[in-house]
């Protein structure tokens, strides 16, 4: 059997998927060398139209404009088999917060009022993609056989999922929730008052930070990262999106958070104004694909104009 040939592809994203993917250093070299040829890459093969056919499609970010839609869609009639690779592509990402907002809003801001706007500014109308009233996840407009979030993946992860295709088995990835790989105590105790990192003291390097009061998206957050800003210090935004189990990952920190024992003799509507910016806080990674998004087909239309 010959080698399996890859395509990869980024759309509205930062590419740090795909820096992620060359991480794999060593690694990389020997799959190149032994499994996989990779005929369509953007930052590293000099092929400017996509094959007819590729055994795998891996593609980085989610549909902001036209482009977008007709790239995935190509690849999704070449491929075998495609993977959505980062929160972008399987959630929406960072982006997906501009759902909250009208697309006229957006330009009109981003081109024209800005404090860093010197002059009127001018909106780019031609020779550009046209773009979408909103974002959207990869899975929303093609087929997706398999879903690696994170931002990025951890380069290990891209390269478990590559390697347990070509050998024509399920990739071994986490299922559960982030708070099961944080080396941090849960103990049950009360929060006194919500936290923000700034100002607000030190949080205790071993105690689990929800309880301390900083709001901490692990419980609505799928494994995969090592807990790695929780064991920095730093609570987690959920960058990894939602697990399996979770309809709504905004839901599931309210959740998480109705479960959180509070002091008896603390207003806890008083504790809830701390969360400021929900939505931010909540969906920072997933709005595009929270059950948010159907309240907003209903203001602004099925494509949302």
């Amino acid at each position: 059997m010959g080698k399996a040939t890859i395509a990869t592809a980024q759309l509205s994203s930062c590419v740090g998927c795909h820096v992620s993917l060359l991480d794999l250093h060593e690694k990389l070299l020997d799959l190149l060398e032994d499994a996989i040829e990779i005929e369509y890459c953007y930052v590293l093969v000099d092929q400017k139209e996509i094959p007819e056919h590729v055994n795998v499609a891996v593609i980085e970010g989610s549909i902001r404009n036209e482009e977008d839609l007709e790239v995935a869609e190509e690849l999704r009639e070449a491929a075998d088999i495609v993977v959505a690779v980062g929160t972008c592509a399987c959630y929406g990402g960072v982006h997906g917060l501009a759902n909250l907002y009208q697309l006229d809003d957006i330009l009109e801001w981003v081109f024209k009022e800005t404090p860093t706007t010197d002059d009127e500014g001018e909106t780019p109308e031609e020779v550009v993609p046209e773009l979408f009233g909103y974002v959207r996840p990869l899975p929303e407009v093609i087929d997706v056989d398999y879903m690696l979030p994170g931002c990025p993946p951890k380069p290990e992860s891209i390269a478990e999922v590559i390697t347990a295709i070509l050998e024509d088995r399920e990739p071994e990835l986490p299922t559960t929730n982030l708070c099961e790989e944080c080396p941090r105590e849960k103990e049950d105790i009360p929060i006194e008052e919500i936290k923000f990192r700034t100002g607000q003291g030190r949080p205790d390097p071993d105690k689990c930070l929800l309880e301390q009061g900083y709001p901490c998206m692990g419980p609505a957050t799928v494994a995969g990262c090592g807990a790695a800003c929780p064991s920095r210090g730093l609570s987690c935004r959920g960058c990894n999106g939602p697990t399996k189990q979770a309809l709504d990952q905004g839901a599931a920190f309210l959740d998480a958070i109705a479960s959180v024992s509070f002091e008896t003799d603390v207003d806890v509507e008083e504790i809830l104004e701390g969360l400021v910016d929900l939505p931010g806080k909540l969906y920072m990674f997933s709005m595009a694909a929270s059950l948010l998004k159907g309240h907003r087909d209903v203001i602004f239309g099925s494509k949302g104009e």
